[in-house]
């Protein structure tokens, strides 16, 4: 990789730079004493170009997916990671450089990658009916053997989703369903028009609903709770019209309300009601639940703009202008002149809440995140915490590792025959500036400030990626990933 396109973009240097490899390693050093009730895999997914973008703005999104597995187990760990391998990875890696512009810019995107899906499966890594999935929101996603992380070729649920799929669709452990939206069906350029799915716990499309939506936004989550799914449509609008006019393709348009499309969550399109509310930039949710009055609560992290694209005149805003909080949203789904009432949780900055993902769409009380105490941009220098709130009293728990230290998303790990909400661990990978090494640290979940117990060394800078899964040996969800032939 040319040295001096790895400087033009801060998402390619320090504990972001690209390693560009692929490692087996069958036992890390670990430091402290791993519990013996922790055993599982914990799965993290990233963007690692595997070669340098031609575009001269390149953006934290883009990049090959690289997936990461750690398999946790009487006090050892090994790891291994692989790319994705997709169609558009495999195109370019014939080709011998890179193809498409970023996040596949059709204005920059060489003629050899025409009829290529721009498919990174960057974001996301989850487990659903016995599949390990690679998630990215412009695309199918991808299934990798889930113990090899070799890569099987696109899942498309026999030719149900052959568009988008989420980057966060939701499992929900109560009913094994996994409920996802897709965005952008018909294209950029198309009509505004979602694709709502659900999919039963063996892997069959139940329910495809196709919901048209005010405007082209970049629906990177949405809200599901026992009975209802709201649709965020956020002030962050993709044109292709403005692209084509020398403008940002997708930006930030000041003064726009966001709207919330509230529907029963196996109702049909003629059911979503439409309410406006303050403008909000809203990515991640920590989880979702009703209330004693059934009314719909929603822990997120939210701002009232957003630094990752520019507004439509080209501005964009500092890190610290739009630094993401701990956020309660409730919403009455039955009462139109209530549309939300939000509240600040916890006022630290922070990137990706999370849940104990067995709850998810039931009632929980704590979130976990990665956090930002001193570093200027927390998605530049890496955020520099992790953080536990108690989500009923806004009490947090946190440890800071330090300036200028790159902290991943925190993730709740239960340990082995835990029923209990804080009963396990948290998880999140952590490189040092300067290191020549990561680690995977491990965190008693009820006692974050007290700082790790253990973690396992990898002996080279993991690059800062995105999202991460934790699977317990005595989940349904490992269980049927890892007895599947």
């Amino acid at each position: 990789m040319d040295a001096t396109l790895i400087r033009e973009s801060p998402f390619l240097t320090g504990h972001h730079q690209p390693n560009r490899m692929e490692v087996d390693a069958p036992d890390l050093v670990v430091r402290g004493k791993l519990p013996d009730d922790l055993a599982g895999v914990f799965y993290r997914n990233g963007a690692e170009p595997l070669y340098p973008p031609t575009d001269e703005d390149y953006h934290w999104f883009d990049g090959d997916g690289m997936v990461y597995a750690f398999f946790i187990e009487n006090g050892r760990v090994s790891m291994r990671n692989r790319w994705v391998r997709t169609e558009k990875f495999e195109l370019e890696l014939r080709e011998g450089r890179r193809l498409f512009g970023v996040l596949g810019n059709p204005m920059t995107t060489d003629p050899l990658a025409a009829g290529t899906r721009y498919n990174t499966a960057n974001t996301n890594v989850i487990i659903h009916s016995g599949k390990l999935l690679a998630l990215m929101e412009g695309a199918p996603p991808v299934a990798l053997d889930p113990r090899t992380l070799a890569t099987l070729g696109e899942h498309t649920y026999g030719g149900v989703i052959t568009s988008t799929f989420s980057a966060h669709p939701k499992v929900d452990l109560a009913t094994g369903e996994l409920v996802n939206i897709g965005w952008a069906v018909n294209g950029l350029g198309g009509d505004a028009v979602i694709r709502y799915d659900i999919i039963d716990a063996d892997g069959q499309p139940t329910k495809t609903e196709f919901i048209p939506v005010p405007h082209m936004t970049m629906m990177h989550t949405f809200l599901l709770t026992e009975n209802w799914v709201v649709f965020p449509v956020m002030p962050l609008e993709i044109s292709l019209q403005r692209l084509l006019a020398g403008g940002p393709m997708t930006a930030w348009v000041p003064d726009r309300p966001s709207k919330l499309g509230i529907m029963p969550r196996t109702g049909t399109a003629a059911d979503v009601r439409w309410v406006e509310v303050e403008p909000r930039h809203m990515l991640h949710e920590a989880n979702v639940w009703e209330d004693e009055q059934g009314r719909i609560v929603a822990d997120v992290a939210a701002a009232e703009g957003t630094a990752l694209f520019p507004d439509i005149h080209g501005n964009r805003a500092s890190h610290k202008e739009t630094q993401q909080s701990l956020r309660r949203w409730t919403i009455d789904p039955n009462n139109p002149d209530n549309s939300l009432h939000e509240v600040v949780i916890n006022d630290h900055d922070i990137q990706f809440p999370r849940p104990d993902d067995r709850l998810m769409t039931r009632p929980t009380r704590h979130a976990f995140a990665n956090s930002n105490l001193n570093s200027e941009d927390g998605r530049v220098d890496g955020m520099d915490s992790a953080l536990r709130v108690d989500t009923a009293t806004g009490a947090e728990d946190l440890y800071h590792f330090g300036p200028r230290t790159a902290v991943g998303e925190l993730i709740f790990a239960p340990r082995v025959g835990s029923t209990g909400e804080l009963d396990g661990y948290a998880i999140t990978l952590v490189h040092r500036e300067g290191a020549g090494e990561s680690e995977l640290v491990v965190f008693d979940a009820a006692d974050i400030a007290a700082g790790p117990i253990a973690s396992a060394v990898i002996p080279f800078r993991v690059p800062s990626g995105f999202h991460c899964s934790y699977y317990s040996v005595d989940s349904p969800l490992y269980r049927q990933a890892f007895t599947s032939p």
